[in-house]
């Protein structure tokens, strides 16, 4: 038996052990907490990682007994019917059901150490694809600046259309669709330093949601953000996120006043600038705005301009989805627009080796 398969021998017993441990320990005590799963499907992993090997798949609506927790209730490990060893669940990705997880014994495993991954086990592309931007020093200097500002160098936030929504773009590696077990040591430490942005759920990112509403309050959570005094949903996301750096994938829906594009997205910018967060200007896979009249790639030449002007960095996902089928799109007719599979999972790469180049570790 090899060093890898006996590791992973030796983990299943160990989390086998701990199981009946935790199971004794609760026969006489009050019923385990109970979590459901809240998104569509995720997958449980083996480690409290991101980059941790995947366990099984979880569905919407199921539910499990929590046997342990992480200490700050980040990660929750779950019993598994049939015998099977107990696996851990993001808890963004599932809500308590029953009884009090905070009563669940707080575990602090001993996670496997990053390792180079073969070549051959990879099974995404992982050259860095065309699009990721020159970071300059000044760029990079502002970012690592952030925690003096109040900000957190470990969280990013997402604003966009329904493009950037949590479910097509970033969550999609919280849940383990996208595998980031199987990424190269350098994008896995990328996840780690920002695993927490991964599975939050932003309030800036929606379908229907463009360069003008992204900055109106009436767009805003009435939940969440202070609409009373005017806040937007753009300055509601920053607020409550604390993010360092913000991705923004706006221009789809401006198809029909691809006119006003830039005045509002100016706008964003600026605001970005001003509190302190380093926005990353993304363009986007489609053209949508020429059947409205617009000369060709207005909108993206537009947030290119912009970047360079505001010297802030240009995520140029245009450029990373050419040699993609349907340049990443999926076939909807005569407009695509929405992002494939394929096409969300260069995105998503993408973003890992824009973070990685603003790191500049």
């Amino acid at each position: 038996m090899n060093r890898s398969a006996f590791s992973t021998v030796r983990r299943a017993f160990l989390v086998l052990g701990l199981a009946f441990a935790l199971a004794t320990a609760n026969s006489h005590a009050q019923p385990l907490p109970k979590i459901t799963i809240t998104v569509p499907a995720a997958w449980l992993r083996t480690e409290p990682s991101l980059i941790a090997p995947r366990s099984a798949l979880a569905s919407h609506g199921q539910f499990y007994d929590v046997l342990g927790r992480t200490a700050d209730n980040r990660w929750w490990l779950l019993k598994l019917p049939e015998s099977r060893a107990p696996a851990w669940l993001l808890a963004d990705l599932g809500a308590v059901y029953s009884g009090d997880v905070q009563s669940a014994a707080v575990l602090t495993p001993t996670l496997t150490p990053l390792r180079i991954t073969p070549r051959r086990a990879i099974t995404r592309p992982v050259a860095p694809p065309l699009g990721v931007p020159t970071i300059t020093p000044k760029q990079r200097a502002f970012y690592r600046a952030a925690a003096e500002r109040g900000k957190d160098p470990g969280m990013f936030a997402v604003v966009g259309d329904c493009n950037s929504m949590p479910a097509v773009y970033v969550r999609r590696l919280a849940t383990g669709e996208f595998d980031a077990h199987r990424l190269p040591t350098e994008l896995q430490r990328v996840v780690m330093r920002f695993w927490r942005s991964f599975g939050r759920v932003s309030l800036a990112a929606n379908g229907g949601l463009g360069a003008a509403s992204v900055m109106d309050p009436l767009w805003a959570d009435g939940a969440l953000c202070d609409v009373r005094r005017g806040e937007t949903p753009f300055a509601c996301e920053l607020r409550h996120s604390r993010a360092s750096i913000v991705f923004i994938g706006l221009g789809t829906q401006e198809q029909y006043t691809w006119r006003d594009f830039e005045t509002h997205y100016r706008a964003i910018i600026e605001h970005a600038l001003r509190e302190g967060v380093l926005p990353v200007l993304v363009t986007k896979a489609d053209d949508i705005e020429t059947f409205n009249g617009a000369p060709s790639q207005y909108i993206n030449t537009t947030i290119r301009r912009l970047a360079r002007e505001y010297d802030v960095p240009l995520m140029d996902f245009w450029a990373a989805t050419r040699s993609l089928p349907n340049y990443g799109l999926v076939d909807e007719g005569e407009k695509d627009f929405h992002l494939s599979p394929v096409g969300m999972d260069q995105r998503l790469l993408l973003t890992l080796h824009t973070l990685a180049a603003i790191l500049g570790e």
